[in-house]
């Protein structure tokens, strides 16, 4: 599944085929993905109109035009993919968007996960209301985030992954970043301490910064739009890696099951 990192690289490659361009043209495939396609919405508020900006919510991209915004959201197997014709050029492929002369974004989603939604001018959206603290915003810091957790019993890998808590952090990330700051994952959030929160926030801004500048993980399905795959799986410490040994005390990495997720972490350096 495409986390925050290959959303993050996607955007930043989407910025200068999108940013102040208009949408010309827009072609359907099917009706729905995840979720009804609001094709009637897009025509109005996207067709003709000019894209002002890409910004990132968690997982989700908003494409912002004069009086609302399409939200983009990868699901399991997404990908935007940069063609030279309006025509599909993969299975799959259920909506195709027309920049530029010869430009044009293909949303394909095999799984059919992902989800185009529309956005009004309020802001408001049920997919997003309730989303819980980007890891690089102002907002995330050990303060907060230990008044959050005061009275949760959640494990901490289940916390932080809960997209009402904090946004943005999927399977791979979680474990990295828990592995770095030394936090075992089945610690009770509400024990944290704040010294420990302050070393998580430091670990996942690091491995996630590490993760978008090498254009993210690639490990099944996520493409860049012009195709190139992200190079970050060959630096993950953990994840993946059941049985080789830790890169800082040579301990075989464990692996075990939470929330039907495989969990990746060193018993001798994430003690508590």
């Amino acid at each position: 599944m495409p986390e925050l990192p290959e959303v993050e690289t996607l955007r930043r490659a989407l910025l200068p085929l999108v940013k102040n361009n208009i949408c010309t043209e827009i072609k359907f495939f099917r009706k729905d993905i995840r979720f009804p396609i609001p094709q009637a919405h897009l025509n109005r508020g996207l067709l003709n109109k000019k894209v002002s900006d890409i910004t990132r919510k968690g997982k989700y991209l908003l494409f912002h035009a004069p009086k609302g915004s399409m939200l983009l959201h990868l699901g399991m197997s997404g990908r935007v993919v940069l063609q030279a014709t309006i025509e599909p050029q993969e299975k799959h492929t259920h909506v195709i968007f027309k920049f530029a002369e010869k430009s044009y974004l293909h949303f394909i989603d095999p799984r059919r996960f992902g989800s185009i939604s529309w956005i009004p001018e309020s802001g408001n959206h049920p997919l997003i209301d309730k989303l819980g603290c980007d890891p690089f915003s102002c907002d995330m810091t050990a303060k907060a985030m230990k008044i959050l957790a005061r009275k949760s019993r959640a494990p901490m890998k289940s916390f932080i992954m809960n997209s009402q808590k904090i946004t943005g952090v999927g399977n791979i990330y979680a474990c990295e970043s828990l592995y770095h700051a030394g936090i075992r994952p089945t610690k009770q959030t509400g024990r944290v301490t704040m010294v420990q929160w302050e070393k998580w926030i430091e670990c996942v801004q690091e491995v996630l910064n590490k993760s978008i500048a090498s254009g993210g993980t690639t490990l099944r399905d996520f493409f860049d739009p012009n195709g190139s795959k992200g190079f970050f799986s060959v630096s993950l410490s953990v994840y993946g890696k059941e049985g080789q040994s830790c890169p800082k005390c040579k301990t075989p990495i464990s692996r075990m099951i939470q929330t039907g997720r495989s969990t990746f972490y060193c018993k001798l350096c994430q003690p508590a």
